[in-house]
């Protein structure tokens, strides 16, 4: 499910990070935030069901940060808010726990741990912190954001949900 649930948010991440250089109606990227919300959201529901051990409720932790993201940014885009402080605040919480797993995996990478998770919770903590510096330090979307939503959303959800699927990695 975890490739599934990434394949899914990086249609997202590169839907809006692609939104700032191309017109793409609110009401339409709000949609499609929900449905990735839903969709991880469910898919969430069954890895923190059938979670073993501290890896796999990592794996289902992600999810929920990932389906409330999702969420968060619908809400922000139908209720046209003029600030998006609660979803840069959003962005601080997430990269905190993004942190902790990270270095969670890198402790029990020898217990067998897989040592792609070290590079995913990377990547999302990068993303997150810098939601959450670029909206609360620096009151406002950077130039920078959408570049690093379209790389982020492709390097550390799309393809490696792509290799997941195929049964390269994890």
């Amino acid at each position: 499910m975890l490739g599934v649930n990434l394949v899914f948010a990086g249609f997202a991440l590169t839907l809006n990070g692609v939104s700032y250089f191309t017109k793409v109606d609110d009401n339409v990227k709000a949609f499609c935030n929900i449905l990735v919300g839903i969709v991880i959201a469910i898919n969430a529901i069954f890895q923190t069901a059938t979670a073993v051990d501290h890896v796999t409720f990592g794996f289902a932790a992600a999810m929920w940060l990932f389906s409330l993201n999702y969420f968060v940014i619908a809400a922000h885009i139908f209720f046209k808010a003029e600030s998006w402080k609660a979803f840069g605040l959003y962005g601080l919480f997430a990269a905190i726990v993004s942190f902790h797993f990270m270095l969670d995996t890198i402790l029990t990478l020898g217990d067998g741990a897989p040592w792609e998770m070290v590079y995913l919770w990377g990547m999302w903590f990068l993303l997150w912190l810098q939601t959450f510096l670029s909206i609360m330090v620096c009151a406002r979307i950077d130039k920078l954001s959408p570049y690093i939503l379209i790389i982020n959303g492709t390097a550390s959800t799309f393809v490696p949900g792509l290799l997941i699927l195929s049964g390269i990695i994890l």
